[in-house]
This record gives structure tokens, C-alpha cells and sequence, in this order.
């Protein structure tokens, strides 16, 4: 009896059923705790994250595969009794010898049949498809080794094999987990849909071993384009709502314990099969290595047992293949799930991370390490550094394997070659040495990238966030420029960083070639051996071998450090400050006890920023020493312009940092609500942020009750849409007065207990407010809710009033009893004042339009009626990548460089196939026999014919071959700073070309395009341009190149071989195009889905307050869950997609060697030849198999490129300058007139003109007020006269010049433009008054003094002077009246004849308001001033009115004669007014004035 059958199809299989039997009988109960304990801690590295089991929803009632479980028990039924009778045969034929063999095996099946029969397996049986596995082998060993085994006759044999192949493929047919994690799991049979999870959790063993259950989507892709709703939702196990359940439980379990340590503890399973797999393909890579020297070597003496020999090698070869496609599956499968788990944690860490830290939009830092990520940096994290650490974790295996496989080489190479590949190691260690200082340089330049990057990003944001305001100025090229210099300062790191990378890359792409040159030097001249064709080609193949570590060791050193530097930055943001735990719904603490029902401070000092003042600039204090709210009851809080109101709301809240003292707010169980100052509303309907995901849903009395207590029901009859109208980003749908309500609506709406309203009534007339007060503050739906009221109306709101705070200075100077304040007389002048509201209100409020009173408009039905939508899907492309894409990128990287590159690809083929032949020819010169000369295919003369045989004098040939690898040396170099050069000029191109481009679109293609969109562009995009791009397009061209190349050799050496190359190629390109589709849409799907993902992320920021105080940090995250689960599901399927046809064509490819090698051995050419012919059936195997990938490839990464042309095609304004038109310097004068004749202006072609007809004259420095309803073209107006809009007929004459002629920068820098929409940006007090340094210190310290700045900045300051070097933010770091006095203060400093006014004092209280008229009329005396008024009072006293209606001027003339018109549209506004006694009253004294 053979050993080697016995061992393997008996005793094996006898020890694996043992197992089975001693798992089944031998209960859990009876195994030593010692030993569980021992084994639980053994096991824990391979526990999963997510087991099936801990999920919600779990579906146990998984159809029992009752085919599958009868076809297994007849199997081995069968079996057992196909083995009782060999029993008996062998007892008849007396060989005694196989009865125990054949008894052992008969039980062995019995008791698997029975197995079967009493507890059929729900899940592959994976040690009895071992045990049948076993017993296959043996049958084939038995029957390649031509023996009778055992005497059982060859059909016993052959049935044998049939019934253990049979019982492999039907055990493997059951499906692989037991339980499946939803009942939405996707079935074989099923459309995919996004209804339905991924078919992975229902795949069985072979599907699972082929990934041929993702053929669904393959099949619907190639009938029609992939749509979202296509793509199967991700698996329970994937979803990042479960993930970030494991990342909670692990951080209470470990709260020390970092992130990062997290993630390995998290994917150590992963970690260990990927590792043992790369493992196997290290090892096993040699197989082919040793199988050609082998081959080769048979060659040199062909004999028919040495082509035995040949073939026996050719099929381990690719047997060795074949098992490389199969781990690569699974390895690739493993490494993605730890490459998506980590990206998805770190996503949702630092998206949880944004909603707990504080807002930090006020604070400015000098110091760039210690400056707080803004939204440019954010991004940049998630979309950057995410994407670089997931990576390191999805390659960490080849970090441990290389070592090993540089090893084998090394050892396998000194077998080959002796101590001649001692010469190897030591170049290899010059390399080395030469490596280290490159990588120490190439760290600090990386971090500087990063920054400058980071950079670039905020200077990009910051444009895009006020594009509006710039262009009102005329600053927003200059802003480009800002951009493009932080774009150039990041190309420079990257030009260090290239030419870093291509010193490194140049050592370990050439040092093979040093190797090899070395090493045969010292074998050939030294030792004095010879270099036969064997010996050379299997050292070939294995510097190959040593080529991959080598170069991927420092490569992937280099990449652990850039992910160190990314995975510090992420650190560094998780560490940053945050709320207290109670501000916090994600980390409020869960408390038992019954809650706290008291508002207020006990001896509290707050500041907005915690860090030490080292300069001497003021910092506000807020001190609070004792103070309750009344429960239930109206508090009203009053106060002068930067006395601490809104802060005093901040403080309570949480936003602000307490320095000592309590703070007493419940916040659990969304009891608050928060109204701001500036009102934040969501990029979503009306009716949605109205809801704003209340617990109670949408009610519609109460939402109907809502709307009319907050006056909104006129509003919404405006909008076509109703409350379906879509809000666009910033509210830019509404008015700033809807903004207020809608925010005042969402507070009212809720089911908070105390409500914090931060001067809502400041944004409307008195009727408005008398109505709010009336039916909301005092209505029932304000019952038993505690209410902080910030206000100036003291007189209309103490009525209905418990307790009034008045503070000062950031101190409370009153606070006492509602009724006591009515009774005192100490605030009867206050009060006065109050009954007109003149008020400081937000910075982006409106006051409502007093024009509007007495309208009458037709209510609309409630509902969509799909017209209410602002922003529309982003737009997809579908097909192919048209030509113009390429043609695109081809143009920005230079057609030169193009040339240049294919060029030298091509030289670089011939050299690498000339060293091959070369080197054929060098082994085969040791044998000049005529035999051996008359083998060799086909009959060339080549330059190195005449050369002596190497045996005599090997040094010719060691020349030739150094100046071979030389060649090859210096054109790998040029195509290396060729391909850098290039993607250079092309990112630096693109980006200059989309930044120009989107400078230059209309303000209206910002209003319907969200931010988050375009910044996509600039991130994503811009990356893939600038990292990905150029080495796709020329993997591309490489694979070309390769398949054509090797094909043709395989060709010329073996032309028999032509049609099954064919055949294979077209099986190949059979599989090609559905590969391709479905490549296509995923990529582009997940490109469209990326912006939602980010896009919100702005939103967040600015509202990070009312999230956190509605505690809607859940509502978010789990929205983020969502949107994450969305663009992931498209990655996850793209590369499952991706395995699939990489293992089918890893198994082609494999074919291909082992055809090519076996028709090269019938053949019967020289060992040299078949050596080149093996070698190029390799290269045209990976060639076929990349080939079609990197094509599908570089199509999706020139999605990128696609996208960005789509925003090169956006419409343009007019020229900014142009010099042939340019007017005068002194233009406009202070003596033109301004000159409007038959204006009429359409908002685009087809629709309706907006303004019509507007003819008007205004003298030089005339004040002239515009009036008009809502809707009647006043802001369209405005907009004209910057040309923000641009008139379809008409002209606009400014002083003798038609602003039609001229262009934009000329026009909108001599124009100034004063509106509500205050826009501050992050720098100095300097920086935003004066941002391109036009003017002296001394203009801007007189602005300042003449605005009444510098007490207002200083007085609550706690040390220090105001300087021009004050930090300033985008965000809060002063209040609303302060940053509307800046931006008063800057248009003054500009100094321009003409002044466009919109309510720019709207936002400070009365008695400034006032001081700051005064420095109005004597500031802008010589202007012409035009004041868009929606309070008729501001404009009273004006030279000139214009009244609009419906895009018409209906009257113009001074407010004295429009007012003796009793029956003109002015004295109707002015009689319906509020204000009307105080409108006469100005009226009658400016006409005594005159008289």
C-alpha cells in the first residue's frame, strides 16, 4: 500500500470526521473552564466586529435547503455503500491489506450519511467538504500515478472521484452563514434594488469563491444605465449606524484607548487572514520562479524524462496561478471591509467629533498648529487623511510580507547563483542608504503640503461662502488671485515632493537592473561560471521578485508616514475642546433621579475662548453672579449693542466656555428650543425646518396654528409652492424677515419646555409685532413654557412679561420683577423710545416691507406641487467619456509632453524586450553546436552576432548589457519627470481654469448650485486630477503597450500558439464590456453621492448651536449614517464588480502561461527562446488581465476631469475690464447724474422681464429712497446698477458713461453697496476693512472713530487697546451690530460717488443708530445715495422717492408732493404705516425747514 494515497484519502480524512464526531458528542459543559478561559483568550484577535447575531432585526427563518440536504445524504449513502462493497471485493480477492483502509472509510461516510439525516447543516460543512476533498485528491494521485490502488479497478476509481466531486459541490451549494442579518438580503432571482441589502449575506461557497452573486447588477447594467436606486444597500455587517454602536461600546469599555487603536482592535480578524494569505502568496510566489529554472533546465538536455519534467512544472506552474487568483479574491475582499470600516469610523468620528466641539467660527489664531479646523480643513480630513490612513490599513500586509519575500529571493537567488548574489545585497543596501535621507526630507514636506493645502481649501471656501459680496464690490478676482497663490504655494511642495519621489523611485525601479548587472559581473568574471539561459532567467525572474519589495518597502514606508502626519491631524481634531457633557445630547449623562427643573447661573464667569490672552486684544467677559429664570413664565432680556445679550443665550446653552461658577438648563428629551439672532434654517422645504423632526411629527392643527401665530400664512400664499417651497443654502430663498419667522415657527413648533428667542420681533413692523406678541408670545401655544425673550420692544412685551434682565457690559445691571418695572418709571424713556421698532436685529434679517400692508393675496393650497424646488439634482453624465474629456486633459498636460511619453513607453518595451533577448542569446552562446544553432526561432541577425563566445571573453557581453540596462535607466528617469511634469501642468491648469471659470458665473448660478457641490470639485476632483489621473492614463498606455508587445514576441517565437491567443483574447474581451458598464455607472453614482455627503457639512458648522440646543446631534448623525451607507454602497459593489472579473481573468491568464509554455515545449525551441516566450506569456497575461481594468479604470478617474468640464461650460459675466471702454479715473464724479432709460431686465430669456420700462434722472448727490411691495423690483433694481442682473433692453448712464460698455471690476468698484448681508472674513479688524492694503492706518482709524467703533470693541474688554491687528471671523467673534458697523465702516473707507443703501443700520439700537446717521450725512454729503427702504420712516427726509410696482415706475418725486397725491401708491404706504404720525411729523418740520 502507497504511503502518500493512504495518508491523504484515509488517515486524514479518518482524523477530520473524528473531529466532527468529537464535536458533536462531547457537550461544552464537559470541557475544562481552565481550557474555555485558555481558548476565549486565545480567540479573541478572530472574533468579528460585527457579529450576525448582535444586530437588530435579525432574520432566523432562513429557508432550509431541503435539495441540497437530500442530495448530500444519497451522496454519501451511496458512498458508504460503494465502500462496503470494495470491502467485500477486496475480502474475495483476499487482499487483506485494504480491508481496514476500506472499513474505516465505510464508517467514516455512514456516520456522515447520518449526520446528515439527524441534523442536516445549515451552513457549509467545512471540514467534511475537507474529508470528501482528501478523498478526491487521493483518487486523482492514484489514478495520475497509473496504479491499480489497493487492486480496486479504474471505474471504481473514476466513480470514486465523481461522488467526492459531487458531495464537494453540493455541500458548497448551502449558503454560508446560517442566519442572514435582514430579510431584505438579495436573492439570485431578484431585480437589484436599493430596497434590498447585498447578496453577500445570502451568497453560498461557490458563488462566494467566484463573487458570482454580484452578476445580477452586471446583467441590469448592460440592459440600461445604473440608477441609485439600482445598487443594493449595503449589508447590515457594513452599515455605519452599527459600526459607530461598536466605536460607543468600545470607548466606554477603554476610554483611554485612542482611535486608532480602535481600528486595529477592530479588524484584527481581517488583519490575521489577510496576513496569512499574502503569507501563502509570498511563499508560493516562488513556485513559478523555481518551476521555469527547472523547465529551462530540462531544456539543456532534452531528453523525454527531462520534458516529463517540463511538463510536470508547467502544470504546478499553473496550478501555483491558479491559487494566486483565488487568495487574491479573498484577500481583496478582506482588505476592503478593513479599508471601508476604517474610512466609515473615521467619517463618522469626525463627524461626531463636529457636532461635540465647540463652535469655534469666533475664534482666531495666529498660530497655525493651534488654529481650530474650519470647514476647508474638515473636509480636507475627511476627503484626505481618511482616505490615506484606511489605505495604510488596507496594504499593511504587504508592509510584513516584503521583508520575508526579499529574503526567499536573496536565499533562493544565492542557490542560483552562489555568492555572487552577495554582490545584489550589497547594492540593495546602497539603495538603502541612499533612501534614508530622501525619507526624513520627504516627511517635512509632506506636512507642509497638508497645510498648504489646508490653505488653499479655506481661501477657496471663503470665496465661494461670500462670491455674492465680492462681486458686489468688485473684489472677487482679486480673491482668485488669494486662491491661486495658496494653489501655487501648494504645487511648489508638490514639486518637492515629486522630485523626492523621483530620486526614490529611480533607485528601486533601476536597482534590479544594478543587481543583475552586478551580480552577473562578479558570477561570470570572478567565479568564472557560466551564465547559462536557466541560470540567468531564473535570476532574472527573481530580481523581479526582489524589484516588488524593494520598491513597495520604501514606498509603503513612505505612505505609513504620510498616514502617521494624516492620523496626527485626525487626533489633533478629535482632541479639540468641547461642550459640557449636559450641552451635548450625544454625551449627556443619563440620570435616574427626577431632572432639574431651575434655569439660570449661580456666580458664573463665561469667555468664548478658554486659551491664555497672550496678546493684549480685548476679550469679552460675560459675568453673571446670580440669576434664575422664572419657570414657565416670559423673561424679557434688553440691552445696549454689545452688552452680552445673545452671549448671556450661548452661555446658557453651553457654547461658551464657563470659567467658574453653574449653570442650571435641563436639555434632555429636546425640552429647548433656540431662536437666533442670525436665523439658521436648513437647505430643505419650509414645512421641513418648521417640523425640524419634532417628536410629535407633523401634526397639522398644530403646524396650522403655528404658521398663523407667527404671521407666516401671508408669506407662504407668495410662494407658488406654499410650505413645499425648497430653502436654499443660507436661506437664500426667503427674505431675511421669513428667515426670522420661519426660525421663530421651528422654536414654537417644537415640544420644548424653554424656549430661548434671541429679538425675533426686531426683523418685523409694529403691526408684525403687535401679532407676533399677541397670538404667538401670549397665545395658548406658548403656555407653561419657559421663555426668554431678548427684545428692545420693552414697552410692547412687558405686559405679558414676569422678570426683565437688563445687562451691560457683558454685566447684568438690572434684573427684578416684571410688575416692579412697570410701576417704577425707571426705564419710562427706554420704553418710549420702544414704541417704534428701531431695534438691533441679526445679521442677515430684513425688516418686513411696510409696502406690503393691506395686500391681498390668494391663499394656495398646502402640499408640493413639485414648483417649489431651488436646487436641482446634480447632474449625471451617462455613457462613455466623450473625446473632449481627453482632449481636456491632454491639452492642460501639453500635447508635447503626450508625444514624449509614448515615445519613451515604447522605448522602454524594446529595451526591456532587447535585454531579454540579449540575454537568451548571452546563456545560449555557452552551446554553439550546430544543433543548437539550427533550434533557434526565428532566424535573425542581431548586433551582437559577431561578438566572441562568452566562454572566451564574457566581457563584451557584460558591456552590452550595461549599456542596455543604462538605456533603459535613463528612459524609466525621463518618463518619471515627464509624467510629473505633466500631471503638474495639468492640475495646475484645471484648477486655474475652474477657478476663473466659477469666479466669473452669475450670482444666480451660486443661488441654485449648493456650495458643498462646488467645493466637491475642489477637493475630490482637484485630488483625483492631481494624484490619480496621470498614473492611470499611463497604466493604461503601459498595458497597451505590454499586450501588443508581448503578444508579437509570443507570436515570432511561437506562431502555432496565434489561435488559441486569439481565442483567449476574445474571452477576454467577452467579459469586458458589462465589466465596463457597471464600472462606469457605480463610479460616476458614487461621485454624485459624495457631495450630500459633505455638502451639509457647512450647514452643520454655522448651526452647530441650534443643533446642539433642539439636541438634534442624533437626528444628523444618523442622517450622515445614511448619506455615508449611500456613496459607500457604490465603492463596495465597484470593487466587488472589480474582483469579479479579476479572477476570471486571473484564471485566463493563468491558462495563457501554462498554453504558451506547453506549446513552446511542442515546439521545440531553444531553452533561450521558450525562456523569452515564458517570460512574455506572463507580461501578456498581466498585460490582458490589467489591460481592460485600467482602460475602465482610467475611464471612471477621467470622471473626475468630466466633472470639472461641466463646470468649465457654466455661464459667464461680462469681461472685467475692458481697456478700449475703460472709464475715467475720477468716474463716477460727484457732478453726474445718473440716467436710467427704458430699463428692462429678465432674469434669463424665457421668462418674464422683471423690471419694465424704468425710466428715471437722479441728480448728482441726491438721496433717493426706494419703496414698493414685495416683488415690485427693488433688489432687481439695485442689482442692475452693479450689473449683477444684466438688463435685456435699456441703458443705465452714470455720469456720461453707459456701464453696459465698461467693464464689471471698473463698474462695481466705483460703486458701494451697503446691505444687511453682512460678510466678514477670518483675519484682522485691518484685513476686512482695507483687504488689499489700498489705504494708511490712519484712514482706517478714522473710519473707525467716525463709525463709533473703537468703544464698542473695547468697552467689555477685560484687558488691553483695540488694534488693527484684532483677530475677526466669519463667524461670532462680534456680535451682529458690531459687524454691521465693520462693513459701514468699510464701505465709507472706500469713498465712492455712489451709494446703494440696504437697511445697514438695521442692526444697532436707537441712540447709536443715530450717531451713526449723523456720520452717514456727513460721510456721503457729496454721494449719490440710493436706499432700498422697507421702513418708510428711514426715507421720509430722502430728496427723491421712487415708487415700483410690478417692475414699473409708478411715481417718482420728492416725499412731500408723492405725499399730496391722496390717492398715489406712496401716501397709501405711508398712510397704512405704523410710523405714519412720526412720517408727518418729519414731513411738516423739514417744510418749516425750507420755508
Amino acid at each position: 500500500m502507497q504511503i502518500w494515497p493512504t495518508l491523504v484519502d484515509t488517515i486524514c480524512p479518518l482524523l477530520l470526521v473524528t473531529l466532527v464526531a468529537f464535536r458533536d458528542l462531547v457537550p461544552a459543559s464537559a470541557i475544562p473552564a481552565l481550557v474555555k478561559a485558555f481558548w476565549t483568550r486565545l480567540s479573541s484577535p478572530f472574533h468579528q466586529l460585527i457579529a450576525t447575531q448582535d444586530l437588530d432585526g435579525v432574520d432566523y427563518t432562513l429557508p432550509k435547503a431541503v435539495a441540497v440536504h437530500r442530495a448530500l445524504t444519497i451522496i454519501s449513502t451511496v458512498t458508504a455503500f460503494g465502500w462496503l462493497t470494495s470491502l467485500c471485493y477486496s475480502i474475495v480477492i483476499g487482499n487483506s491489506d485494504a480491508c481496514l483502509q476500506m472499513a474505516i472509510l465505510m464508517v467514516c461516510w455512514v456516520f456522515v450519511a447520518l449526520k446528515f439525516i439527524r441534523r442536516p447543516p445549515h451552513s457549509p460543512p467545512y471540514v467534511l467538504i475537507a474529508f470528501g476533498l482528501f478523498q478526491l485528491v487521493g483518487a486523482c494521485l492514484s489514478i495520475t500515478s497509473h496504479s491499480l490502488r489497493d487492486g480496486l479497478p479504474l471505474a471504481m476509481l473514476a466513480l470514486q472521484i465523481l461522488l467526492n466531486g459531487s458531495f464537494i459541490y453540493a455541500a458548497g451549494k448551502l449558503p454560508l452563514e446560517p442566519i442572514r442579518p435582514t430579510p431584505k438580503v438579495a436573492r439570485a432571482d431578484q431585480i437589484p434594488s436599493s430596497d434590498l441589502t447585498s447578496p453577500e449575506d445570502d451568497a453560498h461557497l461557490w458563488s462566494w469563491l467566484s463573487a458570482s452573486y454580484v452578476e445580477p447588477i452586471l446583467t441590469l447594467a448592460w440592459e440600461r444605465t445604473l440608477q441609485d436606486t439600482d445598487v443594493w444597500s449595503l449589508s447590515p455587517l457594513f452599515q455605519h449606524k452599527n459600526l459607530f454602536k461598536k466605536r460607543v461600546e468600545y470607548r466606554n469599555r477603554y476610554p483611554d484607548q485612542s482611535l486608532l487603536r480602535f481600528l486595529i482592535a477592530s479588524n484584527s480578524l481581517d488583519f490575521i487572514i489577510v496576513l496569512g494569505l499574502e503569507l501563502w502568496g509570498t511563499v508560493v510566489g516562488f513556485v513559478p520562479a523555481y518551476s521555469l529554472q527547472r523547465i529551462l533546465a530540462s531544456l539543456d538536455n532534452p531528453t523525454e524524462e527531462s520534458m516529463s519534467t517540463a511538463y510536470l512544472f508547467a502544470f504546478v506552474t499553473f496550478m501555483a496561478h491558479l491559487s494566486f487568483a483565488q487568495v487574491d479574491l479573498f484577500k481583496n475582499w478582506h482588505t476592503r471591509r478593513v479599508y471601508e470600516r476604517t474610512r466609515g469610523l473615521i467619517f463618522i468620528s469626525l463627524f461626531e467629533k463636529a457636532l461635540m466641539r465647540r463652535d469655534v467660527s469666533g475664534k482666531v489664531s495666529g498660530d497655525e498648529e493651534e488654529t481650530s479646523a474650519d470647514l476647508g480643513k474638515i473636509v480636507n480630513l475627511m476627503q484626505g487623511d481618511a482616505y490615506a490612513v484606511a489605505q495604510r490599513f488596507w496594504d499593511f500586509a504587504a508592509l510584513i510580507s516584503s521583508p520575508l519575500r526579499l529574503t526567499i529571493a536573496l536565499v533562493f537567488l544565492y542557490r542560483v547563483l552562489g555568492w555572487s548574489a552577495i554582490s545584489g545585497v550589497f547594492v540593495v543596501l546602497i539603495a538603502y542608504i541612499l533612501n534614508y535621507p530622501l525619507a526624513m526630507y520627504n516627511i517635512s514636506i509632506t506636512r507642509a503640503s497638508w497645510k498648504s493645502k489646508d490653505k488653499r481649501m479655506n481661501v477657496v471656501n471663503e470665496l465661494l461662502q461670500n462670491i455674492r459680496f465680492l462681486k458686489y464690490y468688485g473684489w472677487e478676482y482679486k480673491w482668485s488671485d488669494s486662491a491661486r497663490e495658496a494653489r501655487e504655494t501648494e504645487l511648489g511642495w508638490r514639486v518637492r515632493e515629486n522630485i523626492v519621489g523621483v530620486a526614490i523611485s529611480f533607485i528601486w525601479t533601476w536597482i534590479p537592473s544594478a543587481t543583475a548587472l552586478s551580480t552577473f559581473a562578479w558570477y561570470t568574471l570572478i567565479e568564472k561560471e557560466q551564465l547559462t539561459v536557466s541560470k540567468a532567467f531564473t535570476a532574472v525572474a527573481l530580481f523581479s521578485q526582489i524589484q516588488e519589495p524593494m520598491t513597495a518597502l520604501p514606498d509603503q514606508f513612505f505612505a505609513l508616514l504620510h498616514a502617521y502626519v494624516s492620523m496626527q491631524r485626525i487626533d489633533s481634531f478629535l482632541k479639540e475642546a468641547e461642550v459640557p457633557d449636559w450641552a451635548c445630547s450625544l454625551k449627556m449623562p443619563i440620570v435616574d433621579s427626577g431632572r432639574n427643573t431651575k434655569i439660570g447661573f449661580h456666580d458664573a464667569i463665561f469667555e468664548w475662548s478658554a486659551t491664555e490672552n497672550s496678546s493684549n486684544e480685548p476679550r469679552f467677559v460675560l459675568d453673571i453672579p446670580d440669576l434664575l429664570f422664572p419657570v414657565g413664565k416670559l423673561t424679557l432680556v434688553n440691552g445696549p449693542t454689545g452688552s452680552g445679550k445673545s452671549a448671556l443665550l450661548g452661555a446658557l446653552l453651553g457654547e461658551m466656555y464657563l470659567l467658574k461658577g453653574t449653570v442650571y438648563l435641563d436639555k434632555t428629551n429636546h425640552l429647548v428650543a433656540y431662536c437666533a439672532q442670525n436665523p439658521w434654517l436648513e437647505h430643505a422645504t419650509i414645512r421641513a425646518n418648521v417640523i425640524f423632526g419634532a417628536r410629535s411629527g407633523f401634526d397639522e392643527e398644530r403646524y396650522e396654528a403655528v404658521l398663523e401665530a407667527c404671521a407666516l400664512n401671508k408669506d407662504l400664499d407668495m410662494f407658488e409652492a406654499g410650505d413645499m417651497t425648497e430653502i436654499g443654502e443660507k436661506g437664500i430663498t426667503l427674505s431675511g424677515g421669513q428667515r426670522a419667522r420661519v426660525a421663530l415657527a421651528r422654536a414654537i413648533y417644537s415640544d420644548a419646555e424653554v424656549i430661548l428667542l434671541d429679538d425675533p420681533l426686531a426683523a418685523v413692523d409694529m403691526h408684525t409685532a403687535k401679532h407676533l406678541v399677541e397670538q404667538c408670545l401670549q397665545g395658548p401655544l406658548m403656555r407653561n413654557r419657559t421663555v426668554i425673550l431678548i427684545t428692545h420692544h420693552v414697552s410692547l412685551c412687558l405686559p405679558i412679561a414676569s422678570y426683565f434682565v437688563e445687562l451691560a457690559g457683558g454685566k447684568i445691571h438690572h434684573h427684578h420683577s416684571a410688575s416692579k418695572l412697570r410701576y417704577s418709571g425707571l426705564r419710562e424713556a427706554d420704553m418710549k423710545e420702544d414704541e417704534t421698532p428701531s431695534t438691533e436685529i441679526s445679521q442677515t434679517l430684513t425688516p418686513e416691507n411696510e409696502a406690503d400692508l393691506g395686500v391681498q393675496t390668494s391663499r394656495k393650497p398646502r402640499g408640493d406641487n413639485g414648483k417649489g424646488r431651488l436646487i436641482e439634482a446634480e447632474f449625471r453624465a451617462e455613457g462613455r467619456v466623450p473625446f473632449k474629456t481627453y482632449w481636456t486633459y491632454i491639452r492642460a498636460a501639453g500635447i508635447l509632453s503626450w508625444v514624449l511619453t509614448i515615445t519613451l513607453m515604447i522605448v522602454i518595451r524594446f529595451v526591456n524586450i532587447g535585454n531579454q533577448v540579449f540575454l537568451a542569446k548571452w546563456g545560449e552562446a555557452y552551446d554553439v553546436s550546430p544543433e543548437a544553432q539550427a533550434q533557434v526561432l526565428p532566424e535573425i541577425h542581431y548586433p551582437w552576432d559577431n561578438l566572441p563566445p562568452p566562454d572566451e571573453d564574457v566581457k563584451p557581453w557584460l558591456h552590452i548589457y550595461l549599456y542596455i540596462s543604462i538605456v533603459g535607466g535613463f528612459s524609466v528617469l525621463s518618463y518619471m519627470v515627464l509624467g510629473y511634469y505633466a500631471s503638474l501642468q495639468a492640475s495646475r491648469t484645471l484648477f486655474l481654469r475652474l477657478l476663473v471659470r466659477l469666479t466669473r458665473a452669475p450670482a444666480r448660478f451660486f443661488d441654485v448650485t449648493p456650495i458643498g457641490r462646488i467645493l466637491n470639485r475642489f477637493t475630490s476632483d482637484i485630488n483625483t486630477i492631481d494624484g490619480t489621473l496621470q498614473p492611470s492614463a499611463r497604466a493604461a498606455l503601459s498595458g497597451v503597450l505590454n499586450f501588443v508587445a508581448s503578444f508579437g514576441v509570443i507570436i515570432v517565437m511561437v506562431p502555432t500558439f496565434a489561435p488559441f491567443a486569439a481565442i483567449i483574447a476574445l474571452l477576454y474581451i467577452r467579459l469586458a464590456p458589462k465589466y465596463i458598464q457597471v464600472q462606469r455607472d457605480l463610479r460616476r453614482l458614487e461621485s454624485i453621492s459624495l457631495s450630500p455627503a459633505f455638502a451639509g457639512f457647512d450647514e452643520l458648522l454655522r448651526g452647530l448651536a441650534h443643533v446642539r440646543a433642539f439636541s438634534m446631534e442624533t437626528r444628523y448623525l444618523e442622517s450622515f449614517f445614511q448619506k455615508v451607507d449611500k456613496f459607500q454602497s457604490f465603492d463596495h459593489f465597484y470593487w466587488i464588480v472589480n474582483g469579479w472579473l479579476r479572477w476570471r481573468y486571473d484564471c485566463l491568464g493563468s491558462t495563457v502561461v501554462y498554453l504558451a509554455t506547453v506549446f513552446s515545449l511542442w515546439q521545440g525551441v531553444t531553452n533561450g527562446s521558450a525562456a523569452v516566450v515564458i517570460v512574455q506569456a506572463g507580461i501578456f497575461a498581466e498585460a490582458s488581465r490589467v489591460l481592460v481594468r485600467v482602460l475602465a479604470q482610467l475611464e471612471l478617474d477621467f470622471n473626475a476631469v468630466e466633472r470639472v468640464v461641466e463646470y468649465l461650460q457654466v455661464p459667464q459675466e461680462a469681461p472685467a475690464k475692458i481697456p478700449k471702454n475703460a472709464p475715467p479715473a475720477a468716474w463716477p464724479s460727484t457732478s453726474g447724474d445718473l440716467i436710467v432709460e427704458d430699463l428692462e431686465v429678465k432674469y434669463a430669456p424665457d421668462l418674464p422681464p422683471v423690471l419694465k420700462n424704468i425710466s428715471v434722472v437722479i441728480k448728482p448727490s441726491q438721496k433717493v429712497g426706494v419703496v414698493g411691495r414685495t416683488g415690485s423690483g427693488k433688489s432687481t433694481f439695485a442689482s442692475a446698477l452693479l450689473r449683477m442682473v444684466e438688463p435685456s433692453g435699456g441703458h443705465i448712464i452714470i455720469d456720461g458713461v453707459d456701464i453696459a460698455k465698461i467693464g464689471l471690476e471698473d463698474l462695481r468698484t466705483r460703486i458701494t453697496i451697503v446691505s444687511q448681508d453682512v460678510s466678514l472674513f477670518a483675519g484682522t479688524l485691518r484685513s476686512n476693512l482695507d483687504p488689499f492694503s489700498e489705504h494708511t492706518d490712519q484712514a482706517c482709524w478714522d473710519v473707525l472713530k467716525r463709525c463709533h467703533l473703537l468703544p464698542l470693541l473695547s468697552h467689555s474688554s477685560t484687558k488691553g487697546q483695540v488694534t488693527l491687528d484684532m483677530p475677526i471671523s466669519q463667524g461670532g467673534s462680534l456680535s451682529a451690530g458690531e459687524r454691521q458697523l465693520v462693513a459701514l465702516a468699510r464701505a465709507i473707507l472706500r469713498r465712492t460717488s455712489i451709494v446703494i443703501m440696504d437697511e445697514a443700520t438695521s442692526q444697532i439700537d436707537t441712540v447709536l443708530d443715530e450717531q451713526i446717521q449723523k456720520t452717514i450725512r456727513e460721510e456721503l454729503s457729496a454721494s449719490l445715495v440710493i436706499t432700498i427702504a422697507h421702513r418708510l420712516k428711514t426715507i421720509i427726509e430722502y430728496d427723491q422717492i421712487l415708487v415700483l410696482d410690478a417692475g414699473r415706475v409708478v411715481e417718482f418725486g420728492t416725499p412731500k408732493d408723492l405725499l399730496k397725491v391722496t390717492d398715489g401708491k406712496f401716501s397709501e404706504m405711508c398712510r397704512s404705516s405704523a410710523d405714519w404720525g412720526e412720517i408727518e411729523d418729519k414731513i411738516l418740520t423739514r417744510s418749516n425747514e425750507n420755508n
